[in-house]
């Protein structure tokens, strides 16, 4: 048997022992164990190597730590921890992605989730990170750097490591390209969109990102449950923080989403994917919401580098140019802080001559 040997006692007993393979035994994840009778043995035989396969999968979820552990093991160490658990589950959906991202990256002829724990240092996570920088880019690889960072202050807090080796990594440093669009454009996307029933739903999609200064995929897995047609409110709870904000129904977007749940509202989904999955209606994907959007700017005299995702940032620019306090912003776009709102403060035409005009008439 694996990783099994046989040997007579002092009083001529045959007697087995089962003695992990090194890296298992130096993880703390299992131990050499005797058995004094084959029947013993062959019932907990199939159960150690099956613990030593998972080990080496990185399935251990929970187990002995030790610096000799893989990166992949602490990995899963924290995914079924209490800091891990504490955060929503979105944020927990976002974070096992990344870090599985981040087990798989090949850093110097091996992934990253191959590497013992006491072998992560500075100059491996270094190496990690412009490894990132090149193959995707400077925001993926912050993103990456951060979370990866949650997890080496975890491994600080089990004495596994003296201190987090990714803080003392340089960021880059990152520049969004957000290009904000005129209301000029906005219509002409409008008018395109609506015109063709096949683009309706992402139209609506761009529409109420628009009105309600919201993100994309917030809009994309709406359901009619959120609406209070009596009231005339929406209620939102956003992914990426977990705020909620409750947003008024106002013409001409309260008639195109009337008409929309006229159509649609036999199914849950205010902008689901026009094409269901056999009888079952589904929320549009990025990958078809970013296909449909496509189809439609095509059809438009409008710049090919202006994006969906900038129809948040550039309500909130709009509200910052029409003198809307912060207070008020923050209602409408969720944001907790008034430094969290500096990205959307865009140096504009607009905006210059508005605050001109108010320093003259002072």
């Amino acid at each position: 048997m694996k990783y099994t040997r046989s040997y007579i006692n002092k009083d001529g007993k045959k007697c087995w022992v089962f003695t992990p393979p090194k890296d298992v035994r130096e993880a703390g994840v299992l131990h050499p164990q005797t058995f004094n009778d084959g029947r013993t043995l062959r019932h907990e035989h199939p159960k150690l190597i099956d613990t030593v396969d998972k080990y080496r999968r990185g399935e251990i979820r929970e187990g002995g730590l030790s610096v000799k552990s893989l990166f992949v093991h602490l990995r899963n160490h924290y995914l079924n921890s209490d800091h891990f658990k504490a955060v929503t589950p979105t944020t927990q959906k976002s974070y096992e992605g990344t870090l599985r991202a981040i087990s798989e990256t090949v850093v110097m002829g091996k992934p990253f989730g191959m590497y013992r724990i006491e072998d992560i240092n500075v100059s491996l996570c270094r190496e990690l990170y412009h490894t990132v920088v090149h193959q995707v880019s400077i925001y993926n690889a912050n993103n990456k750097a951060t979370i990866l960072g949650i997890v080496m202050n975890y491994a600080v807090g089990l004495e596994l490591m003296h201190m987090n080796p990714m803080a003392k990594v340089k960021k880059l440093k990152h520049e969004p390209s957000t290009t904000i669009w005129t209301r000029d454009q906005v219509e002409e996307f409008l008018d395109a969109g609506y015109q063709d029933f096949n683009t309706r739903n992402v139209t609506l999609l761009l529409h109420m990102c628009y009105e309600w200064a919201q993100r994309p995929k917030d809009i994309r897995l709406l359901t009619w449950s959120s609406f209070d047609w009596d009231e005339g409110v929406v209620t939102i709870t956003q992914t990426k923080r977990g705020a909620t904000v409750y947003l008024p129904l106002e013409e001409p977007l309260l008639s195109l989403l009337k008409e929309q749940h006229t159509d649609m509202g036999f199914q849950q989904w205010v902008v689901p994917h026009t094409v269901p999955s056999g009888t079952v209606y589904k929320p549009m994907s990025q990958r078809q919401m970013t296909t449909a959007y496509t189809e439609v700017l095509k059809k438009t005299d409008l710049p090919s580098d202006l994006e969906l995702g900038a129809m948040r940032a550039t309500a909130i620019t709009e509200m910052v140019e029409a003198g809307v306090d912060v207070t008020g912003i923050k209602q409408v776009s969720g944001h907790k802080t008034l430094q969290s709102l500096n990205p959307y403060v865009k140096n504009t035409k607009r905006g210059a001559a508005r605050a001109l005009l108010q320093r003259r008439n002072t």
